[in-house]
C-alpha cells in the first residue's frame, strides 16, 4: 500500500535524525511547503563546534557514570549546559522565510517549548510529530501551539 503524504514526510524526519550527534537523543524535522521538501534538521552542536557524541556537551556527558551536584542537576532534566541546537530549530533556520508560510513541519518528537515558540513564530501552519511524551510540558507546548493557531496531528507508527 502507498504511504500518504504525512507518513512519507514523517520517514524523511527519521532519516534526517540519523545524522543527529546528540549522545541522549535523535531527533529529526522536515519543512515542507506544498508538498515540496524546504529544508531538513536534525540536533547537534552549532556548525564549527565539537559535537555531543564526540563529548563536547557537559549533559550529555552527564549521563555517564558521573555524579555531582552539576551533575544531578543536568540529568533532572535541565538544557542550561546542552549545546545542541533542536531538529526543529535547525530546519526553521535552513528555510527561506518564504518557504515557511503555510508549510507543515514532520518532527520525530513533539517540540519542546523553546522550539514550538520559534514554530509559532515561523510561518508554518502545522505540525506533525510521531512521539508525544505524556507529560506536562508537553501539554503546555501543545495547548500554546492551538492558541498560536497551528493545527496539530499525531501521526503513530502503524
Amino acid at each position: 500500500m502507498r504511504q500518504s503524504w504525512d507518513e512519507y514526510f514523517l520517514d524523511l524526519a527519521s532519516h534526517a535524525a540519523t545524522r543527529a550527534t546528540c549522545s541522549r537523543r535523535k531527533v529529526g524535522a522536515v519543512v515542507v511547503q506544498s508538498r515540496q521538501v524546504r529544508s531538513t534538521g536534525y540536533n547537534g552542536g552549532p556548525t564549527g563546534f565539537p559535537h555531543c557524541d564526540e563529548g563536547a556537551c557537559p549533559r550529555g556527558r552527564s549521563s555517564a557514570q558521573v555524579r555531582s551536584a552539576e551533575a544531578d542537576r543536568v540529568l533532572s532534566g535541565s538544557y542550561d549546559d546542552c549545546i545542541a541546537i533542536h531538529a526543529e530549530a535547525n530546519a526553521i533556520m535552513q528555510s527561506d522565510p518564504r518557504d515557511r508560510v503555510g508549510a507543515t513541519i514532520y518532527c520525530t518528537d513533539f517540540p519542546c517549548f523553546q522550539c514550538a515558540k520559534l514554530i509559532a513564530n515561523s510561518g508554518v501552519s502545522r505540525v506533525v510529530y510521531k512521539i508525544f511524551p505524556e507529560t506536562e510540558a508537553s501539554e503546555k507546548c501543545y495547548s500554546f501551539l492551538e492558541k498560536c493557531g497551528l493545527s496539530m496531528t499525531h501521526l503513530q507508527e502503524q
